[in-house]
Formats: C-alpha cells, sequence, structure tokens
C-alpha cells in the first residue's frame, strides 16, 4: 500500500541576537542576519558541500561569503578568524583571508593525527589564502561523522588588507551534516535511516515498530529552529512494514498526521518522512521535557487506517496523479477495483482525454500490463478491475507511465497484496461501530457503561476471544486505568493491534471491571 509523494524538506536553522555577536545553525549552510561593519551592513553565508555526510567521500568544501545586506556585492579583502568544533572539542582554529572575501577550503578528511594546513600566506594578517588557482587546504580529521558543527568566525579587516577593525564582530553557530545510517533487520531488511539534525542513536526494531533516538536540547532557545527533519527508507519488499499510513511518536508524543509523509519517488524503496516544524516542537515542549531533557525519542510503525486517495507528482510537474482501491485491503483470488484521476497542475483545467501505460512490477518481472485511455481533469475517476493470483501476494510497484506521450509524465505507488489464506486465517471482524466507540470512550465524549457495553457483546458473540481469566471478584474495581483508553484510543485508529488491546480487556476481567457470564 501506498501513499504520498512530497518534496524533499531542507532543514536550516536560523538564530537571531543583538549584533555585534550573531549566532545560528543550520544544515549544510546558512545565512546569518546582518551585521553592522562601520557603515555597512553586512551578511556572513557559510556551507558545507556536500551537506550529507559519507564516510566514503573524503572531499568536501567550506566556504564563507561576506556581503552587502541590501545590494548582495561582495565586500572584499576580508580576513576570517575561523574555529571549528564537534561536540565541544576544538577540530581547527586559524586565520583565513581572502581578496575577494569569498573564502573557498577544500577539506581532505583522513584517519591522520593533526590537522594541517596548505597554501600561500597573506603578509599582514598572516592569514592563509589560496595559491593561484588553487584553494586552500585543511588536510585532517575533520569531518568525521554527521552531526550538529559548531563554529565562531570573527572579521577582522575588511575593504583593504590593513583595515583592521577596532571593534570585535563574532558570529556563532552550528551547521548539521546530515548523516545515512544502515540498519538490518531479521537479517532481511536493510533500513536506510537519513538524519538532519544530529547523530542517530539506539535503533532498534522490535514489535514492527522502528525506535531511534538523537540529541536533542529541549532547554535551547526554539526561537532558533526552524524543523526537525528526519528520513527513513524502507525496501520495497518489506511488506509487513508497507502501510497508507504511519504512527509516529516523539517522547511518547503522538504526532500529527501531517508531520509524517510517505514519498515513493524511487522504484526500489519508500521514504518517510518526520518533519517537527518550529511550531510543532513549541507545541510538544512541555510533554517532551518530561521525558527526557536532552533526547528525542522516535517511534514509527505501520497503521492499520487506510487513507486515501493517495498521490503523487510527476517529475515534470504536469500531473498529479491521485489512487484508491476497494475493497481496502488487497488479497488474491478477490477482484480489486483500482480508481484513478489525472489532474494537470498549469493549465485551464478543462477536461480532456489521455492515453498512458499502467504496469504492475513485481519482483523484477511484470504481472500486468495495460495500455490505457482514461479522462483528466474530470471528477470521476476512471477504474479497472484486477484479480490477483496466490503466487501474486507479496509488495509490488504500480507504475504509470507516458502520460500523453511524455516521457517524464511518470510515476510509482507501492502496493501490497496479501495472500487469499491469509484473509481466511484472520479472526477479527469488529463492527465499525465498536471502534468507533472506542475512539468516543478515549476522548471522553462516551460514558464507562457505554463502552463496557460494546466489549461485552463482542466477548459474547465471539468476535474477540478472550483467554481463561479467573476474575478476582474481591477487587471489583469500578475504575478503568488511563492507559487503557489509550489503548482504546489506539486501537480505534488502527495502530494498536486486537491481540495487544484483547490484552488490556484480560486486565479489566481479572480486576472484576467487566463481568462475563459463564
Amino acid at each position: 500500500m501506498k501513499i504520498l509523494l512530497t518534496a524533499i524538506t531542507l532543514c536550516i536553522f536560523f538564530s537571531i541576537t543583538l549584533v555585534p555577536d550573531i549566532f545560528g545553525h543550520g544544515l549544510g549552510g546558512e545565512v546569518l542576519p546582518p551585521v553592522t561593519i562601520g557603515d555597512k551592513d553586512a551578511t556572513l553565508s557559510i556551507g558545507i558541500s556536500p551537506s550529507i555526510y559519507d564516510e566514503n567521500e573524503s572531499e568536501s568544501n567550506i566556504s564563507l561569503k561576506l556581503y552587502h545586506s541590501e545590494s548582495f556585492a561582495i565586500i572584499e579583502h576580508v580576513t576570517y578568524e575561523f574555529e571549528l568544533k564537534k561536540d565541544g572539542k576544538q577540530i581547527f582554529k586559524d586565520i583565513f583571508h581572502d581578496e575577494l572575501g569569498y573564502l573557498n577550503i577544500k577539506v581532505i578528511t583522513d584517519d591522520s593525527d593533526k590537522i594541517t594546513i596548505e597554501g600561500n600566506k597573506e603578509p599582514l594578517s598572516d592569514g592563509w589564502m589560496n595559491r593561484d588557482f588553487e584553494p586552500i587546504i585543511v588536510r585532517g580529521p575533520v569531518f568525521t561523522s554527521g552531526g550538529l558543527y559548531d563554529y565562531t568566525v570573527k572579521i577582522l579587516t575588511i575593504d583593504s588588507d590593513s583595515n583592521v577593525l577596532t571593534d570585535e564582530i563574532k558570529l556563532e553557530g552550528a551547521i548539521s551534516l546530515a548523516e545515512n545510517n544502515s540498519f538490518t533487520i531479521n537479517d532481511e531488511q536493510t533500513i536506510q535511516l537519513i538524519s538532519y539534525f544530529d547523530q542517530i542513536q539506539n535503533f532498534s526494531f522490535e514489535s514492527n515498530t522502528i525506535k531511534f533516538s538523537m540529541p536533542f536540547d529541549w532547554n535551547q532557545d526554539l526561537e532558533q529552529l526552524s524543523v526537525v527533519h528526519e528520513e527513513i527508507r524502507i525496501p520495497n519488499t518489506f511488506d509487513g512494514f508497507l502501510s497508507t499510513t504511519y504512527t509516529s511518536l516523539v517522547n511518547d508524543i503522538k504526532l500529527p498526521a501531517d508531520a509524517v509523509t510517505i514519498d515513493d519517488y524511487s522504484f526500489e524503496d519508500r521514504t518517510i518522512h518526520i518533519v517537527l516544524n518550529q511550531k510543532l516542537i513549541k507545541e510538544i515542549h512541555n510533554n517532551a521535557i518530561a521525558d527526557s531533557d536532552s533526547i528525542m525519542n522516535f517511534e514509527l510503525k505501520p497503521s492499520q487506517q487506510v487513507t486515501f486517495p493517495l498521490e503523487f507528482t510527476t517529475p515534470d510537474l504536469r500531473y498529479k496523479v491521485f489512487l484508491s482501491w476497494e475493497p481496502e485491503i488487497i488479497h488474491t483470488s478477490e477482484e480489486v477495483t483500482f480508481f484513478v484521476s489525472f489532474e494537470e497542475l498549469f493549465s485551464d483545467k478543462a477536461q480532456k482525454v489521455v492515453e498512458y501505460d499502467l504496469k504492475i512490477v513485481q519482483k523484477d518481472s511484470e504481472i500486468y500490463s495495460k495500455h490505457l485511455i482514461g479522462n483528466v481533469n474530470s471528477a470521476n475517476p476512471n477504474s479497472y478491475k484486477i484479480i490477483f493470483d496466490d503466487k501474486q501476494s507479496g509488495s509490488a510497484n504500480l507504475v504509470f507511465s507516458n502520460i500523453n506521450g511524455n516521457s517524464l509524465s511518470k510515476g510509482n505507488f507501492i502496493i501490497v497484496i496479501d495472500s487469499s489464506n491469509q484473509a481466511q486465517s484472520e479472526s477479527s471482524n469488529i463492527p465499525s461501530w465498536i471502534k468507533n466507540n472506542a475512539g468516543w470512550w478515549s476522548e471522553g465524549t462516551l460514558d464507562d457503561d457505554s463502552f463496557v457495553q460494546g466489549i461485552q457483546f463482542l466477548i459474547k458473540e465471539g468476535i474477540i476471544q478472550i483467554p481463561n481469566t479467573p476474575q478476582n471478584l474481591e477487587s471489583m474495581s469500578s475504575e478503568i486505568p488511563s492507559w487503557i483508553k489509550n489503548n482504546a484510543g489506539w486501537w480505534s485508529e488502527g495502530t494498536l493491534d486486537d491481540d495487544s488491546f484483547v490484552q488490556g480487556i484480560q486486565f479489566l476481567i481479572k480486576e472484576g471491571i467487566i463481568q462475563i457470564e459463564n
């Protein structure tokens, strides 16, 4: 099953304080707020490229540029004192000079035990300069991991090499190098986890839930932050973790649905984005800090709740394609009706007809292929019916291509086809009104008696099976614990499985809160 194509969010973090000290931190690069230098309003930009850490890539570049805030004209003859730190430890600190004010430092990271710098020296400031057309080279253990790199930049001269500033201009911040981590699950599936903020720690996978943590100072000034972005890439063969929606928690706080988006732009894997903007971080701050004031603990798990329509935008930005199907769970040997709508992005939106190709690819083999004709910009979706056989259970790519003859008008959905044998073995056939009741009860809009009556109905009708559970008739409590209500809410949303919910019901029976007639 599949969901939404979204653009990858760039995480740039800004910090504004009073001049002359300016602070900031961002992903791979940032533009700091203007600072007054003499009669100029000047802006410093700083960047590291590439912005994603790769242990197999030894070369990278640091660039610093000082320019007029309004005209964007580069300020010349700039001398910088530049210091770089990681986890509070200094990597290097030295003076650098560039005649044009656009300083470029080539970094070669290796496993040597010290930092060396190669270049010419400017006579007045003794700052490092490039050699003819060769950049300054800083060699040694510089970028040895992803995460936050703190920097301090002091502006020592501008306009001419001899114009030494008497007032100290200091700019501070941190730049994040995204880190790409790989984790193997059950010796079969490899998950990639890319953090655009800081290093990932404590990865685990159990009960079909991904858990990991990341250093995060909840006591910092949150006005400095723009967004925290984590990216999880799931192989399209990992059937058990493919769903149309996911539930994510941070420090045990459930994130809103729009904080978790799915991107199936790649044919080989699915990318799940967890994005916390500044507003959301502020909203969850008080509860999150009670769990930890120095860590973000993430949880991600598939939701049993199906959300339609799914969509993607074609690479040429011509079309949006929307997909849904019924029944919601695709089973082999059962007819499935797919509904597809095409919407032009930049046009008069007049209804028209286009031709396109549809293929379903599984394990590098086409199991379905047709050239079709369908409506565009129509309120009525195009539909077609397919029956999958038992050999086709598992994940598959549903590929649309050559829409209206355009080679770049294409896209991909990932679907999961369940075996009909599996469907027959599923014992749960719980009426929707029961799950509605559970949701309303968890929100406090349905009283305890009504909820208990619904559970008694399920047990009496044999819809849910409760193992033999002795009742503690002496306790006969009438108070239902809050964690049961939390379970009920998650169960109603499809983020808690039936077995876990039944365990809660067993507790209610054992404590005498629900009475079961023999």
